[in-house]
């Protein structure tokens, strides 16, 4: 443990801060994140170094689709769309959706989606 705290405390204020160095530099320390760790500093990248988020978040799509179960094409495509609004002025809606999806175990927030055509 750093003089600063604890690695996960200080992954949490870089990723607040929006200190992208920071945070890998911890993410390496804390070694296995959760979905939704392993989400937000995705999204960091995808703001900081929207070339390699892009990568990054396809790289989170996979690890999502291995950790959660009855993941339909639907559900795929449907996050795959909000993974590729992070970084955009959608960013604060897609990284909320996606959240929402991670604590839920992956059920896709039917409520966020419009049935409007």
């Amino acid at each position: 443990m750093t003089a600063q705290g604890h690695p996960r405390a200080i992954f949490r204020r870089a990723l607040e801060r929006g200190n992208l160095l920071i945070a890998e530099t911890t993410a390496r320390e804390i070694g296995r994140m959760g979905l939704d760790e392993r989400l937000e500093l995705t999204a960091l990248i995808c703001l900081k170094q929207p070339e390699r988020g892009r990568r990054v978040a396809a790289a989170w799509l996979h690890r999502w689709l291995e950790e959660t179960p009855g993941t339909t094409i639907e559900d795929a495509a449907f996050v795959a769309s909000l993974l590729s609004s992070l970084g955009t002025r959608r960013h604060a809606m897609a990284l909320g959706a996606l959240l929402e999806m991670v604590e839920t175990r992956g059920r896709v927030p039917l409520g966020r989606v419009s049935n409007s055509v």
